[in-house]
């Protein structure tokens, strides 16, 4: 049964804190604003900071700031910011501080209160009365004897009189000219109001301390408020127009919305005090007060922890009663949300509550895993143990449909109906149903046609209306845990293993999968706890790292305020607007009304360029060239993105390099020893896996060394010529001479060989040669020539070979012809 929402604990709103860690001052923020470009702008008695999302840059009397002590900011309708100084009032624009001239002559000042009209144009209460714009920097004094006491300074959103307020009441300029003061006629006290605000409706609201009066657009007199009022207001607090029109009251206990919201530290403000507050274009709250608190999601976020101290209870399961009162089932016990704070059940205390439902007869029904089921009767204030033996012992859920049965999915032992007139639990789908000794059921739902679903031990088990049950296998040893029906017979499933969700139709006792969601795919990851379907259709996840809407994509987590990511099996409750989640810190509650607008791609900028000892800032304009030796730069970049800063990524490409683009770690990109040449920086950024806005571009040029330039390369030219010219002639001269040198040779070796062909012919003249046979004879060894003569052979040869012959006498022949003297000599 459902039940729409009653009253209940205001909850927490998640706040940080920033400081030092984020490059702010270590000085106090006292005003806030934003620019056209989307920065943030703080002023702080130590500076002017603009916050660019994890750093910031500071400005103060060194860099031309009239004082360091900054006590106003507004933003200029034409770009810049307005800065109200200790000394002066200046605009900042285009990189540097232009001082105001105030009736011709230069203003050095103190500047206490600035407010805009519906015109644009600048009103001041300064040292020297109120002043008003006429144009650019030109400004006026505002004809009117202005009072020495003056506390606030305001421009109504739609009467578009400004309003000053102070000793004398409140002073009225209507934008027709027209002036008006209040004061104790119409119901101001006698020494005035500490602050003045118009809002959305034409209310003026006045007050100080402890009073608050309004007055509207019709009334001739203030009425007294101040019942309204939960604390009171600061002496140094400035009210704040939000954009819906409402007017925030900054008290010593919070921030209070007139006709809304109270923030203190019950709900989760890091202070008490409150100095001031500011809304950036995302629809983030910023408080001012001892600190900067920075309030994640937007609003939408809302942290329950059910216990009185910090730690939050782990929630299992939540349902509504028949009140519109919250009930969360947590491990220990029931737990109501009343308006005055979380309200344990009695007698549930200690015990662990995995599932709810609240029957037609108002009777809540309440099942643990490990012990008997409780209930809680209607009209009584104390649960007491259900009598319903041993099948009550156990279970996982507890489930009341359309017709006013009571199902209840045990651990073990099957489905189960409550037989209201026997007043006991019978076994509907017995434990032996789909063939296994126990059956564990999960979630039970209930279809448009009045069918029947649950996941359980194997698979899922379904009954159509007025049919029987059916079982569907999954995935051998999977369990289904819980699901979400869809109009079109289908079902978003999920298993107790790290599967994702899936689509799925059971068919002939199996389950077909339509599609997946896995981590990647749809999902931060795998371990899913809990999948619903909201009145518009949309399919929303709770896992171990938040709460998810598969389309269109979104995603809570910690850094949007959740108070605990990891996500409890089965606690998620969807109504019309709002997501419950149960965590292991405690509930969340997210309004997801309007969070189906896309979040357009932040703009990126180039705030810094460094190369050498130089940092270049913008406006950049034309960049001087960067010297060779210098040529190491260095870029800093940053998008106005505030709700989640980590979200925000980047891509950078430097063409003439890389035309590419590559991912960017952090905030600074290094390009070292850049060769001379013409480069453009560019930069753009995305929210996490969205797609990338327009880039943004610093184009610059870097002188080559002298050596690459185009005069050397010409002078190389040059003289390499002249020298190869030079070269030419040397070796032709050489060539020349080596020439001449060649000739004189071959001449010389010319002779010789003449001289020694006529030598040889002579030589070859005198050789006469020995070939063919000789005739000679056997006896006396006689050779006979050509003519027929016989010659000696030592003769013939003489005449035929230039060969001589010497004589003498072989020991053969000395033996035979004398052999008396060869005697002789060996006795000898």
């Amino acid at each position: 049964m459902t039940a729409s929402a009653g009253p209940m604990e205001p909850g927490r709103r998640p706040f940080v804190m920033l400081g030092t860690d984020q490059g702010l001052s270590s000085g106090a923020v006292v005003c806030m604003a934003q620019d056209q470009d989307g920065f943030l702008w703080m002023g702080s008695e130590n500076g002017l900071l603009r916050y660019d999302g994890g750093q910031s840059r500071q400005w103060s009397a060194e860099d031309g700031l009239p004082s360091a002590s900054v006590g106003k900011l507004l933003a200029c309708p034409g770009g810049g910011i307005w800065v109200g100084t200790l000394r002066g009032l200046v605009r900042f624009r285009n990189g540097r501080f232009e001082k105001i001239t105030l009736d011709g002559q230069p203003y050095a000042h103190s500047v206490a209160e600035l407010a805009l009209d519906r015109r644009g144009r600048l009103w001041a209460y300064t040292f020297k009365g109120l002043i008003r714009q006429k144009e650019g920097l030109a400004f006026e004094t505002v004809p009117w004897a202005t009072p020495d006491n003056v506390y606030g300074l305001m421009a109504g959103p739609r009467s578009g009189a400004v309003y000053v307020a102070g000793q004398h009441g409140i002073q009225v300029f209507g934008e027709d000219g027209s002036m008006a003061n209040w004061g104790p006629a119409q119901g101001l006290p006698p020494k005035g109001p500490l602050l003045v605000a118009e809002d959305g409706k034409g209310r003026v609201w006045a007050g100080g301390g402890a009073s608050l009066m309004m007055k509207g657009p019709e009334d001739p007199r203030f009425h007294d408020e101040s019942s309204r009022l939960k604390a009171s207001i600061s002496p140094n607090g400035q009210p704040f127009l939000d954009r819906d029109g409402s007017v925030w009251i900054p008290t010593q206990n919070g921030a209070q919305q007139l006709d809304g919201e109270l923030l203190d530290t019950a709900r989760g403000l890091p202070f008490r005090w409150v100095r001031g507050l500011f809304r950036d274009r995302e629809g983030a709250l910023w408080v001012m007060g001892p600190g900067l608190a920075h309030m994640l999601g937007r609003g939408r976020v809302l942290n329950h922890p059910l216990t009185r101290g910090d730690s939050g209870e782990v929630v299992w399961f939540l349902v509504r009663d028949s009140q519109g009162r919250m009930i969360a089932a947590t491990d220990n016990g029931a737990v109501r949300m009343e308006a005055s704070g979380p309200a344990a059940i009695p007698g549930t205390e200690g015990t662990r509550i995995k599932g709810m439902a609240i029957d037609r007869a108002g009777t809540l029904w309440m099942v643990n895993t490990r012990g008997p089921t409780l209930w809680l009767r209607s009209g009584r204030t104390r649960a007491e143990v259900a009598p319903l033996g041993d099948l009550g012992i156990g279970a996982n859920s507890v489930f009341e449909d359309s017709r006013g049965i009571v199902w209840v999915g045990g651990v073990r032992q099957g489905l189960l109906r409550y037989d209201a007139r026997a007043g006991r639990l019978v076994e509907d789908v017995p434990r032996a149903f789909t063939g296994s000794d126990q059956l564990g059921v999960y979630e039970i739902h209930e279809d448009d046609r009045g069918g029947l679903w649950a996941g359980c031990d194997g698979g899922l088990l379904q009954r159509p209306n007025g049919g029987a049950w059916t079982f569907h296998a999954g995935n051998a040893g999977s369990r289904v845990r819980g699901m979400a029906l869809l109009p079109d017979g289908t079902a978003w499933i999920h298993y107790e293993e790290p599967m994702g969700i899936a689509r799925v139709r059971p068919a002939d006792g199996a389950i077909q999968v339509l599609e997946r969601r896995t981590k990647g795919w749809g999902l931060p990851s795998n371990m899913v706890y809990g999948v619903r379907r909201d009145e518009r259709g949309r399919i929303w996840v709770s896992t171990d790292k938040g709460l998810d809407r598969v389309e269109p994509a979104l995603h809570v987590g910690r850094r949007d305020g959740m108070v605990n990511e990891d996500c409890s099996i089965s606690a998620l409750l969807v109504e019309k607007g709002v997501v419950w989640v149960g965590t292991s810190g405690g509930l969340m509650r997210f309004d997801s009304t309007g969070a189906s607008a896309p979040m357009e791609a932040p703009r990126a900028f180039v705030m810094q360029l460094a190369y050498g000892n130089r940092v270049l800032e913008p406006p950049f304009g034309q960049v001087d060239p960067l010297p060779y030796d210098k040529a190491t730069v260095d870029f800093q970049v940053a998008a106005p993105w505030y709700l989640n800063e980590l979200d925000v990524r980047f891509q950078a490409r430097l063409l003439g390099l890389e035309d590419a683009w590559r991912d960017l770690e952090g905030r600074r990109v290094h390009f070292p020893a850049l060769r001379g040449g013409r480069y453009r920086f560019e930069v753009r950024a995305a929210l996490a896996q969205g797609p990338f806005g327009p880039p943004a571009g610093v184009d610059f040029r870097v002188t080559p060394p002298w050596w690459r330039t185009g005069w050397a390369y010409g002078l190389a030219l040059l003289t390499g010529t002249l020298a190869l010219a030079g070269v030419g002639r040397v070796r032709g001269a050489a060539l020349r001479r080596r020439s001449a040198a060649l000739e004189d040779l071959v001449a010389m070796r010319t002779r010789e060989l003449r001289q020694r062909n006529v030598e040889l012919s002579e030589a070859l003249g005198n050789v006469k040669q020995l070939s063919g046979l000789l005739p000679i004879c056997a006896h006396c060894k006689k050779i006979r020539d050509d003519r027929g003569y016989w010659n000696q052979l030592e003769q013939y040869l003489s005449s035929h070979a230039e060969v001589g012959f010497s004589h003498g006498i072989c020991p053969e022949c000395a033996s035979e012809l004398f052999p008396d003297f060869l005697q002789k000599r060996d006795r000898a």
